[in-house]
């Protein structure tokens, strides 16, 4: 996926699918954002993104170009970019 494309989307609410087949939810963060600041393994790498839980835990860090599909849910109705 075209990294101008997560970028419009951080700090929604995404569904994405993984190209190992993993599929996660959570709001979107790009790494090195002041939030992470006390995490160094999500503060250092660049040009990277996870997913933040409802539950407040992070998901995985990975590139734009690990993910097959994006799904934007508004509503109840899931939008794929």
């Amino acid at each position: 996926m075209k990294r101008d494309k997560l970028e419009a989307l951080i700090g929604r609410v995404v569904t994405i699918i993984l190209l190992d087949g993993d599929e996660i939810t959570g709001e979107l963060h790009k790494t090195g954002e002041e939030l992470f600041k006390n995490n160094a393994s999500l503060y250092i790498p660049r040009k990277r993104y996870t997913l933040i839980k409802q539950d407040g835990n992070n998901t995985c860090v990975f590139r734009s170009s690990h993910v097959k599909k994006l799904y934007l849910n508004i509503g109840g109705i899931d939008f794929k970019y």
